[in-house]
């Protein structure tokens, strides 16, 4: 069962897609990763953003006109049901180098159902993928988001924690140990005995 926020999500995508489809890109030419808040929502439909965090896969040639088509998307309306009327807009802020990714995560990656026959193909990365993403900064909402996303059902933290201690092999930024091990005791004091 799709929320408001995952139709508005994505209709964002929808209104790219028909912006580069007028710009003659063809079908599945542009694939989007979303991530952060919109992707912890998509799994578990747990919390409410205001901002798409999203990385795009492109041929070259589009570079340009996709940037200047996303920094002129409007935002898109919707009506939360605890926030009330809210808005979600493309976040161009966004870097996904700035936190710990797996090398492989577009390999693991899912296209969501919804927009056909689109230039822009959405996928998913993989839960542990998502969560992965958040570890190197790890603020609260960034715990509490891996922590939900681990407690999924269809999640692994085995599959976590091996994404991370491979990608930390070539992350830049601080030592994610001491983060992986914070998470790993408080997802084991969320685990029922």
């Amino acid at each position: 069962m799709n929320t408001p926020m995952t139709d508005a999500i994505l209709q964002l995508f929808s209104n790219l897609g028909e912006e580069l489809a007028r710009r003659q890109v063809p079908p599945g030419a542009v694939h989007a990763y979303i991530f952060g808040g919109c992707a912890v929502h998509l799994y578990a439909q747990s919390r409410a953003s205001t901002d798409v965090d999203a990385e795009f896969a492109y041929p070259q040639p589009l570079k340009s006109e996709l940037m200047l088509i996303l920094a002129d998307l409007p935002p898109v309306d919707y009506d939360d049901p605890e926030e009330g009327p809210s808005q979600l807009a493309y976040d161009p802020t966004f870097n996904p180098t700035l936190g710990p990714l797996h090398m492989d995560y577009q390999d693991h990656a899912v296209p969501l159902e919804g927009i056909r026959e689109s230039p822009v193909v959405v996928m998913l990365p993989s839960i542990e993928d998502i969560a992965l993403s958040k570890l190197g900064r790890l603020g609260d909402v960034d715990l509490e988001d891996i922590l939900t996303l681990l407690a999924l059902p269809e999640a692994s933290w085995e599959r976590f924690e091996q994404l991370a201690l491979e990608a930390a092999k070539y992350y830049v930024g601080p030592d994610l140990t001491p983060n992986l091990a914070h998470v790993r005791r408080k997802f084991d004091e969320r685990r029922p005995s």
